[in-house]
């Protein structure tokens, strides 16, 4: 539910490596950079900029920018100690990916989230709870969604965090019988005021999830 903070710059690096069970895609790579500013001492603008690497089932690949998503949160309520940060989130994401190589669903989405986060003591909570109305004018089989999440940050030390997370959403593809679900454990290292580096491992919990991915990451 954080903020950066009137004029604070951040840029954020991810690569996701992603195993697939099923479909036409066998392994994907993302690549994402996200630069963020801090409009005000309440509101945060970025956008999240992916770079995908799909391996096909059936040989070759493809790659090239996916859909773009520009983020705007803002800080409603701070945490004090008796109650938790609250923040809502918008995001639009746009429809420059190439929907013919799987880089892009040819439509806009827009979304909206709830996230609260409470500290106690060195472990802090993470709830989230969003909607997603999908676009679905290239594809009439898409609908609306609901996403949610947990998570659990536990300070083992003064530089080195425990992460855990939970999540789903409802599947966007009407024809599909079970919801995306993942859980996620990895560690966040903050080796200075200005740089945190993070790993995890995700394992998917139903057939339309990933087997398992891995994620590595720079704040």
């Amino acid at each position: 539910a954080g903020v950066a903070g009137k004029s604070v710059a951040q840029t954020e690096v991810s690569w996701d490596y992603l195993k697939w069970g099923n479909g036409e895609v066998k392994n994907e790579n993302i690549f994402l950079l996200v630069p963020i500013y801090g409009l005000t001492d309440n509101i945060e603008l970025s956008v999240e900029i992916p770079y995908l690497i799909h391996d096909l089932r059936g040989g070759g690949s493809e790659e090239g920018i996916g859909d773009v998503n520009l983020v705007a949160k803002y800080l409603l309520i701070t945490e004090r100690e008796r109650n938790p940060a609250f923040t809502i989130k918008g995001v639009i994401k746009m429809d420059n990916g190439y929907e013919d190589k799987g880089l892009g669903s040819g439509d806009k989405d827009y979304s909206l989230f709830a996230v609260a986060s409470k500290t106690l003591g060195d472990i802090t909570l993470h709830g989230m709870f969003g909607y997603t109305w999908v676009g679905n004018k290239e594809d009439s089989n898409l609908r609306d969604i609901t996403l949610y999440g947990i998570a659990v940050d536990y300070a083992l030390m003064e530089p080195l965090h425990i992460l855990a997370e939970y999540s789903g959403n409802r599947h966007p593809d009407r024809t599909e019988n079970e919801d995306p679900r993942n859980a996620l454990a990895g560690i966040s290292y903050k080796v200075s005021d200005r740089l945190t580096l993070d790993a995890a491992y995700r394992w998917g919990l139903s057939d339309s999830s990933p087997d398992w991915s891995t994620t590595m990451g720079a704040s």
